[in-house]
């Protein structure tokens, strides 16, 4: 029941910081999501991790500037990307992935490991593979950073209308819209569930008893999905829709927009030209 009712507050929280009159607010939405993605190269393509960090930097500003709380902002992106970049990244610090100078010897050659077996490789970490780590972990958190100062800043039905100003697909921007939508209406059926077993119960349950009403309560929300997904796209399609995201005021661009695009863009192509990107 707190799992649920922290996923409604959060994304109520959430959507509090685009209604807000911050720095972002104001950028027309396809603008902002055109200067998202020039960051967005920008980080895959750097290949120093002072020019990630720098990218970085001026992300947080950005989210200062747009009133998004920076405790709350940091913990959403930071405080678990890391740690799974870092699983992925682990391996990559040995000399038998990327080889290097070594800076921590493990296993050496020849060195005794239990009773007459010895240790047939030398296993170290080198200075290149925890270089390269630190960029991959880097990378992944400013990349996701970018992504949720969007989606923070930006109202959804802007967000689908800017994507399908920008020609995608119109399937993947209804798809997308109704995903989000109708995870709330999902996990509102687990939530009355959950509300009434507790409401029917005079002990805890034994984690059998547990997994089974699980297994149930899966059952049904995937049921109750799929009949809602029809009816729902035969309401719809009686009512004209076409697959295409409206809303009541078009997007203006102002001189405000195209000074914040040119300001990312001026900044993509300082890091172009200093050479620390790698262009493909």
């Amino acid at each position: 029941m707190v799992a649920f009712a922290g996923f409604f507050t959060e994304s109520s929280y959430a959507e509090g910081y685009a209604r807000k009159r911050g720095l972002l607010q104001f950028v027309d939405p396809r603008i902002k999501m055109v200067g998202m993605i020039i960051l967005l190269i920008c980080v895959i393509l750097v290949t120093q991790v002072v020019w990630v960090l720098v990218v970085l930097g001026i992300i947080i500003l950005l989210a200062v500037a747009s009133k998004v709380r920076l405790g709350y902002y940091l913990k959403r992106v930071w405080l678990f990307i890391p740690l799974y970049t870092m699983i992925i990244a682990v391996p990559a610090m040995f000399n038998f992935i990327v080889p290097g100078q070594p800076i921590v010897v493990l296993l050496t050659r020849g060195q005794p490991l239990l009773g007459p077996l010895a240790s047939p490789w030398t296993i170290a970490i080198t200075a290149n593979g925890v270089k390269g780590a630190i960029l991959f972990v880097l990378r992944t958190g400013t990349a996701v950073s970018i992504v949720v100062l969007l989606a923070l800043t930006t109202p959804w039905t802007d967000l689908l209308a800017s994507l399908q100003s920008l020609r995608v697909p119109k399937s993947f921007v209804m798809i997308l819209g109704m995903t989000y939508r109708y995870v709330f209406v999902l996990v509102g059926i687990a939530q009355e569930r959950a509300l009434a077993l507790k409401s029917r119960t005079l002990r805890p349950g034994r984690p059998r008893e547990m997994t089974e009403w699980l297994g149930v309560t899966l059952g049904v929300i995937f049921h109750r999905s799929m009949n809602m997904s029809e009816l729902v796209n035969m309401a719809m399609i009686s009512r004209g829709y076409d697959g295409r995201v409206r809303k009541v005021t078009a997007f203006h661009a102002q001189a405000f927009d195209w000074a914040f695009l040119g300001f990312l863009l001026l900044v993509a192509g300082i890091l172009f030209t200093i050479r620390n990107l790698v262009v493909i």
